[in-house]
């Protein structure tokens, strides 16, 4: 359950990204890539160890804190990481 929380909220951040939400360019650069590093975890066969050891959840609660156009889609996908014990 909690792995299809994950995949709801990397869906909703893949759209804010598509739709070119957030103005600074560094930071939508760094956000898409800790959104790619989700879709790999998503895929393999063991995201919560892929999730943990690329220290992903750290860098949204950054992104959280700087960026409040994306900030509840990251606050409710660190939650759901949460659910799965990361």
């Amino acid at each position: 359950m909690a792995i299809k929380k994950v995949k709801s909220e990397v869906e909703k951040l893949s759209a804010i990204l598509d739709e070119d939400l957030i103005a600074d360019k560094c930071t939508a650069g760094d956000l898409r890539q800790v959104h790619d590093q989700l879709q790999e975890a998503i895929k393999s066969g063991d995201p919560a160890k892929l999730i943990r050891d690329k220290k992903i959840a750290q860098q949204l609660i950054v992104f959280e804190e700087t960026n409040p156009v994306v900030g509840k889609v990251i606050k409710d996908l660190i939650l759901a990481l949460s659910s799965m014990g990361i």
